[in-house]
């Protein structure tokens, strides 16, 4: 991978390093210093605004099939049940709905069902439908505050019913600058796992691309690949995904601040065609038991707190783990703190026999991850990490995506079983020693599970979001 131009520089220049604050630039002119983190007077708005276009509210009763949790992240067939209005709208639900609200700083925020890094929700998700009843044929962007479909472009070509994931840059930037470009995948692969959930439980057969051609993309749903740009694609089914526009799409309004090193990131990975869906993996034989994929959604949080006193027996890290990286070939590894029958150390998976470097690393995990307590109180943190040498642009776009795939169903696997996780960020420079292993290592996403140190609450339900308090996380 070239360091000096494209996905690579961007990595090399948003790479934490000791004795620099996070919130501090490098000394490089290709990144901005002229934007404040976390200015209140800048803060973007949480999702686009479109005036004028039609809306098709959708059903607020939601069509649970009662498929668990485990059995879908298993990849158990499930039956299937009609692409409706309220099955469609279900999916979007599980994924980006509006299911919590917080004050903060006199200000009502929003909280989407799947997580985001920092609380950020930087994505937004379009549905270009064919043959859904109840939804027109067209492009539509989902309001997950108001659960609606806006309609904001014609009806594309191919027959498959397809999700478009984009992601604006500035709304995850405003609190982590050209870094957050990384965050968008991260998100989106979280996003990602929820929708995927939904639509498996439905018996709609999701398929994953994250390779595409971009322009075309964006013109499907008139995303200008600076302020908002597409990030992956989710097909309801295997036939042609309808993403070949007959039109273009109304843009929406979105702050015009851009961050050139982001846009250059993103172009650099542009390609002209579909490649394939990604793998789904060998399904898993063994299912534990639990409730629901919507009962899991609606339960689940960025856990903020662990209890480091107590800890979980080794199937909730063998099997969260087999579930998570199914059909996912980035390499991970697992520093173990507390795991019943496990001896505490760093394991390359899937080899948990034989530690890469022994011992008890909780002290460790806590100053790469910039003295953020879950990464010491977890019972253990999934890393992962892969050499920079095998990527080009787009696979640098798809490693991150992956990361953000496994930490998605992590969450998903850990709180069907009764444990908690969370993302963690990271100094980029510590982690090739953490894991023993060669300087060319790029770390990706850093995932705790462990035992909650208090219960989340539940979601709402679409349209009647749940007012929470954020938990203060452990110093």
């Amino acid at each position: 991978m070239d360091l000096e131009s494209g996905a690579g520089l961007l990595h090399r220049l948003t790479s934490y390093e000791p004795g620099r604050r996070w919130d501090v630039p490098v000394d490089d002119p290709r990144v901005r210093h002229d934007l404040v983190p976390n200015d209140p007077g800048t803060r973007p708005p949480p999702m686009k605004a479109y005036h004028g276009l039609p809306a098709v509210p959708l059903p607020r009763e939601l069509p649970d099939p009662g498929v668990s949790a485990t059995s879908v992240l298993a990849g158990q067939p499930a039956p299937a049940q009609p692409l409706d209005a309220a099955q469609l709208g279900r999916v979007l639900f599980l994924g980006a709905g509006v299911v919590r609200v917080a004050e903060r700083d006199g200000v009502t925020v929003p909280f989407r069902a799947s997580g985001s890094a920092g609380g950020r929700f930087p994505l937004e998700v379009y549905a270009s439908t064919r043959g859904v009843a109840g939804i027109p044929d067209g492009v539509h962007w989902y309001d997950g505050r108001e659960h609606a479909l806006v309609r904001v472009g014609p009806a594309a070509e191919g027959g498959t019913s397809t999700l478009v994931v984009t992601g604006v840059p500035w709304r995850t930037g405003w609190r982590y600058a050209e870094r957050g470009w990384r965050h968008l995948y991260w998100d989106a692969g979280t996003l990602l796992s929820q929708l995927g959930a939904g639509a498996a439980s439905a018996g709609l057969r999701p398929r994953l691309h994250s390779r595409f051609p971009d322009a075309r993309l964006r013109t499907l749903v008139g995303a200008d690949g600076i302020h908002e740009y597409p990030l992956a694609l989710l097909c309801l089914g295997d036939g042609e995904p309808a993403v070949a526009p007959t039109g273009p799409a109304a843009a929406g309004e979105l702050p015009p601040v851009e961050l050139p090193l982001c846009t250059a990131a993103q172009r650099a990975g542009e390609r002209d065609d579909l490649g394939p869906a990604w793998p789904e993996g060998p399904e898993l034989p063994d299912v534990p038991a639990a409730e629901s994929v919507d009962e899991v959604v609606r339960r689940r949080g960025s856990q903020r707190r662990m209890d480091r006193r107590r800890t979980l027996p080794r199937a909730l890290l063998d099997w969260p783990l087999r579930a998570a990286l199914r059909g996912v070939e980035v390499p991970h590894w697992v520093a173990v703190h507390g795991v019943d029958g496990l001896s505490p150390g760093i394991y390359r998976w899937p080899d948990l026999e034989r530690p890469v470097r022994a011992g008890d690393h909780r002290a460790e995990l806590l100053r790469v991850c910039l003295d953020q307590g879950l990464a010491g109180d977890a019972a253990y943190v999934v890393i992962a990490a892969t050499p920079l040498a095998g990527l080009d642009d787009r696979g640098y776009r798809d490693a991150q995506l992956a990361a953000g795939l496994v930490e998605g169903r992590l969450h998903l696997a850990a709180y069907a079983l009764g444990a908690s996780a969370s993302g963690m960020t990271f100094v980029d420079t510590e982690i090739p020693g953490l894991l023993g292993e060669p300087e060319d290592l790029a770390a990706l996403l850093f995932t705790c599970v462990g035992v909650p140190g208090y219960r989340s609450r539940r979601a709402g339900d679409p349209g009647a979001p749940a007012a929470f308090r954020p938990v203060t996380p452990r110093e």
